[in-house]
């Protein structure tokens, strides 16, 4: 029966290849924890609430169409 002998270098590769797991899984817990929050936020936001952005979908102005009825007005035109 042979048996292995692993060297120093080895075994500190081993070990920071199990530390670098850890770490991953750490990171991925907090990637979980964060998508969970953002969800949350998401949830509570009200979507009726004003956010700069009026009714108005026409950018401003007069919506094309728009009969002005004192645009007409005759009196005006002195």
């Amino acid at each position: 029966m042979e048996q292995r002998t692993t060297t120093d270098p080895e075994r500190a590769l081993e070990r920071a290849g199990d530390e670098l797991e850890e770490r991953l899984e750490g990171l991925d817990d907090h990637i979980g924890e964060a998508r969970q929050e953002a969800q949350a936020r998401r949830e509570e936001e009200d979507p009726f609430e004003a956010d700069g952005d009026d009714d108005d979908e026409s950018g401003g102005g007069d919506p094309d169409g728009f009969d002005d009825p004192e645009a007409d007005d005759p009196e005006d035109e002195d």
